[in-house]
């Protein structure tokens, strides 16, 4: 008996020499991670201390301005120079569209600003409502379109709808909405 808790007690042994092993090796990884991280984020804060300090001032000097406590107390620097979108027309009125099909509208805009303008996303309020945008820059004075398909579903079915496509870009404010509406009929 004596042999067989000897034997179990080297087999504790060797596990737990491994998992210390183990353990001194993630340690190592993640002193590693850590390091590179800190360096990446020096060079970074070094390339971008203008926007951050101008960032602070901007928070300092407005200390009545609604924050999010979630945030940091410095915002991200900007991603790069803003633009100006303008719609041709924000809202478009499909009239009445039977349940289940297809209307299609382009949502034509301009960019009226001074520099490439860079549409990064367009989301619909809801899964019936599917924008495509051009993933291209637009330059300065050209134009785009930004195609919306509304499929209207079973249960939108004798309602008045509204939907709202949301436009991101690297314009101010961020964000630029549009709207669609439409009867919805029966088939």
């Amino acid at each position: 008996m004596d042999k067989v808790n000897i034997g179990l007690l080297g087999v504790i042994l060797i596990i737990t020499s491994l998992g210390v092993y183990q353990t001194n090796s993630l340690k190592a990884e993640i002193a590693d991670l850590k390091t590179d991280l800190n360096a990446k984020l020096t060079t970074y804060n070094a390339t971008n201390k203008s926007d951050v300090t101008n960032t602070n001032n901007t928070i300092q000097n407005n200390p009545n301005q609604n924050l999010n406590n979630n945030l940091p107390t410095t915002e991200t620097p900007k991603k790069g120079p803003t633009t100006n979108i303008k719609f041709a027309e924000e809202v478009h009125n499909y009239g009445s569209v039977e349940v289940e099909s297809e209307n299609l509208h382009s949502f034509s805009f301009t960019n009226t600003g001074s520099e490439p303008l860079i549409i990064s996303d367009a989301k619909g309020s809801c899964g019936c409502t599917v924008p495509n945008w051009p993933k291209d820059p637009i330059m300065p004075g050209q134009s785009g379109n930004i195609d919306v398909k509304f499929t209207p579903n079973a249960g939108q079915e004798g309602q008045e709808i509204e939907k709202v496509v949301t436009v991101t870009a690297n314009t101010n404010p961020e964000n630029t909405m549009v709207r669609i509406k439409a009867n919805v009929i029966a088939k």
